[in-house]
């Protein structure tokens, strides 16, 4: 059974007052004898304080809230490992919340996570905000940090990534490897609208003098599932096509599983590439080649920022714009 602060004052023969100054390192006017028989009865009981009732007094939580739609989703996870570690070096915890892209279950994590004290929330969204929800880069006191592409006008700026270049030197490769007829499987905009992915495969096949076909996009979830459906269906309706360029690397990965169970090998029968960049496509053989993004550069710019917000709240902060790389 846990003890409480009164209980650790009871056995110790001192005051609640006492416990509470020599636990947070202010004892320094009581005698050692005093001390050491205070922090020797919290030893023998393994007490620990009651944590979010700290913060309310102290109004520090050393938590940082983030809602985001997966934790599966390549690029949140890759972010957020970055995030994690830099965070914990200060002190820092991350408490993570998935809202399925879902705007009502997003409203109620921010509710939520305000409520826990945090003191700040990192809000992966595809969902656009009013000023009336999100004022002045809070909801209501916590600071909000947005990842979502620049879609919400962030009070702290955002941090953007130059996609459409990353996508058009995907595409050049998959040209000078020979092939003509390149089809994309692009997102339903269910969730998010990647245009700068699907305007660089368009200028892509431009500068090469290839036709832009519309019978070779083919709409699709952001998942396995439709990354695998989709492949299935364009190869089914155009067999000749030669090489897919998958907007999203779980995408990818659903294009690279309906290609085995097509008994074709990739490379050899039908190029592909992804874009992300994460940990999941160097998994598999033959490796994914995918577009990569600054994930670890995104996720230490990202800490350096929440640190910034927690010291200074009412200071706003400029966009950064980052480099894709694809490696051919």
């Amino acid at each position: 059974m846990k003890l409480t602060i009164k209980e650790i004052a009871k056995l110790s023969g001192v005051s609640v007052t006492t416990v509470s100054q020599i636990m947070n390192n202010k004892g320094g006017r009581f005698s050692e004898k005093t001390r050491n028989k205070v922090l020797k009865v919290i030893e023998e009981n393994d007490y620990a304080p009651n944590y979010f009732a700290s913060n309310i007094i102290l109004k520090k939580s050393k938590t940082i809230g983030v809602i985001a739609p997966s934790g599966s989703e390549q690029f949140t996870s890759g972010i957020l490992q970055v995030l994690r570690d830099k965070l914990q070096e200060n002190g820092y915890y991350l408490i993570i919340c998935e809202s399925d892209h879902q705007q009502a279950r997003e409203m109620d994590l921010l509710k939520k996570l305000n409520q826990l004290g945090v003191e700040a929330i990192v809000f992966f969204t595809a969902n656009q905000y009013s000023s009336e929800v999100i004022k002045q880069g809070r909801y209501l006191k916590t600071p909000i940090l947005f990842v979502d592409r620049g879609l919400n006008q962030g009070y702290y700026g955002s941090i953007l990534v130059e996609e459409e270049i990353g996508a058009c030197k995907a595409i050049e490769w998959l040209i000078r490897r020979g092939n003509q007829k390149i089809a994309i499987l692009t997102e339903d905009a269910t969730t998010y609208h990647l245009n700068e992915r699907f305007l660089g495969y368009k200028r892509a096949l431009k500068e090469a003098n290839l036709p832009f076909l519309v019978e070779l996009v083919q709409k699709v979830p952001l998942t396995i599932e439709g990354g695998y459906h989709g492949t299935t269906q364009l190869i089914h309706s155009q067999p000749d096509v030669s090489a897919i360029f998958c907007v999203d690397d779980m995408v990818a990965l659903g294009c690279y599983q309906a290609i085995y169970d097509m008994e074709k090998q990739l490379y050899r029968d039908i190029d592909m590439v992804g874009f992300d960049g994460g940990a999941m496509t160097e998994l598999v053989r033959p490796k994914i080649r995918s577009v990569k993004q600054p994930l670890e550069q995104f996720g230490a710019i990202l800490s350096e920022k929440i640190k910034k917000v927690i010291l200074y709240p009412n200071e706003r902060i400029t966009d950064v714009m980052l480099d894709t790389v694809f490696e051919d």
